[in-house]
């Protein structure tokens, strides 16, 4: 029975925190791997998180690096994001978003007669998430699949995923 009580007053703590007003600010950190990409990339970035009776909203901005054919193909992104979260139950959430992505395409096949450009494209992004919040810090993991289309290169998929992880300050 001592255990049963334990697990509910755990269990209010964590949903009164989480429901609860909240505004947070800290770095999140990104895994990475597009459809097409040569390896997994990290993404680094700040994020404001604002949490309110079981809605939540995000903004963030990131950096991202990629190789895709075996080193021909390098971009560059600075990604800035928006993304509406609900509250399925405490501790998790789905999400929902749109990014504005400034991405700079290097092609370093001397041969190519492609030049190199600069896409300024929008994505969206679903996805489901965690937060813990531990006294004034909020613990974040989300997973995300964005859906991005840069045409300039027919054959190279630029869909990805990422695993994103983060340690934010409450106000």
């Amino acid at each position: 029975m001592k255990k049963f009580f334990s697990l509910v007053i755990i269990w209010a703590a964590i949903s009164s925190a989480l429901y609860a007003q909240t505004l947070s600010i800290g770095p999140q950190l990104g895994f990475v791997k597009s459809v097409d990409a040569d390896n997994t990339t990290l993404m680094p970035g700040l994020a404001v998180r604002l949490n309110l009776l079981g809605f939540g909203l995000e903004g963030a901005m990131y950096y991202k690096s990629e190789e895709l054919q075996n080193g021909a193909i390098k971009t560059k992104s600075y990604p800035i994001n928006l993304t509406a979260m609900i509250h399925l139950i405490p501790l998790f959430h789905g999400e929902v978003g749109i990014g504005w992505y400034n991405t700079q395409i290097d092609f370093s096949n001397p041969i190519n007669s492609i030049k190199n450009e600069t896409k300024n494209k929008a994505g969206y992004h679903l996805g489901i998430g965690a937060q813990l919040p531990a006294g004034n810090i909020l613990i974040t993991g989300d997973l995300r699949y964005v859906f991005l289309d840069l045409s300039s290169v027919a054959s190279v998929k630029s869909d990805f995923y990422v695993v994103m992880i983060g340690a934010m300050i409450g106000f």
